[in-house]
This record gives C-alpha cells, sequence and structure tokens, in this order.
C-alpha cells in the first residue's frame, strides 16, 4: 500500500509542476509525464503481484465452494509462533463467493495453522474451519456451521473487519492512482 502512497504523491507532483510550468519546456515535460505514467503503472502492477501469492515461501492452494444460499465474503488466516517474540496473524481477503459458486486461490502459510473464514453480507461469521495440516492442498465446502465457538468467532471478526477497513483504503488508494495515471495520459494530448 506504501508503494501507491509513493505513487499518488508523485502524480501529484508532476501535475503540479506541469500546472505552474512556462510552455517552452515541452520536451521536458513530455519526458516528466511520461515518467509519471511509466512510475503509475509500475506501481499498480507491483500492488498486484504483491498480493498474489507471488514468492511465497510455503504457499497452500485451497479452493472453497459456497453451499448456502448467501452470498459470502471468504477470509484467510493465517498464524504463526514466533517463539523469541509473540504469536502473529496475517488475514488476507480472498473473494466474494456466491451460492454454489466455486473459487481457487493461493495463500503463504509459514506456520501451518490457519482459518478459512466465512462472512455473509451482514458482517456476521457463519463458517471457520481450522486446520492443523501441512499440506498444500485443500478443498472446503462451506455450509452454515452452527457450532462456531464464540471466542473464534469474536476473534475472525475482529481481524477481519480491520482487514474489510484496510482493504477499503486500498481500493481508494488504487482508484485514486489510475484516475490521476488518466489525468497525466490526457494531458499529453492536450496542447
Amino acid at each position: 500500500m506504501s508503494i501507491l502512497f509513493f505513487s499518488i504523491f508523485l502524480i501529484i507532483v508532476i501535475l503540479i509542476i506541469k500546472y505552474f510550468s512556462s510552455t517552452d519546456k515541452r520536451i521536458t515535460l513530455k519526458l516528466l509525464t511520461y515518467f509519471g505514467i511509466i512510475i503509475g503503472m509500475t506501481s499498480l502492477g507491483c500492488n498486484f503481484l504483491f498480493s498474489s501469492c507471488f514468492g511465497a515461501s510455503t504457499p497452500i492452494d485451497i479452493k472453497t465452494q459456497n453451499l448456502t444460499e448467501q452470498n459470502l465474503k471468504i477470509y484467510a488466516v493465517a498464524f504463526w509462533q514466533d517463539y523469541g517474540n509473540s504469536d502473529g496473524n496475517y488475514v488476507q481477503y480472498i473473494t466474494k463467493l456466491e451460492p454454489n459458486e466455486t473459487s481457487d486461490f493461493c495463500i503463504d502459510n509459514e506456520g501451518g495453522k490457519f482459518w478459512l473464514v466465512a462472512k455473509n453480507m451482514k458482517n456476521e461469521i457463519i463458517y471457520i474451519k481450522e486446520s492443523f495440516d501441512s499440506a498444500s492442498n485443500f478443498n472446503f465446502k462451506i455450509i452454515t456451521n452452527q457450532n462456531i465457538k464464540i471466542q473464534k468467532a469474536l476473534l475472525a471478526k475482529e481481524l477481519t473487519f480491520k482487514t474489510d477497513k484496510s482493504r477499503e483504503s486500498e481500493q481508494y488508494l488504487l482508484w485514486t492512482n489510475i484516475i490521476l495515471i488518466g489525468i497525466l495520459a490526457i494531458s499529453l494530448f492536450k496542447k
């Protein structure tokens, strides 16, 4: 996400320079505009690349199928133990699944323990599947799970809420970046 902040800042600086510069520096401004577009596109590509399972040291392939009658948001929560410090976790939003829809995705799981969490559109946890297995492929069929422990549901709700907020701000940054790249591209054709 910090690469998106950097790209937005850089493109805004380029747009300000273009706005306040004189017209006799056209070649320099064109090169600066191309540079801004390249940096913007690179930041979008890097953001996509780093949010995927590219370079994962312990990738796990997961296939999920929504057997409920609800639209679900799917999350993976990976846990690890750092024996020198404390425990940690990483929550990853995967996708939105409609009823009877299937999805394939990949997560990086260092510690061997992870949860597959499903929330409905009311942000209620309806499914938690905990896995301690060290396999690299999983197939989960999501059904309404009535036997969710309250402590696990509360922890999952808190972790996924933070992820939802982070994902929402990342979406704003992505769209801001795309709009600024578009403004830079349009300014190339404007005389």
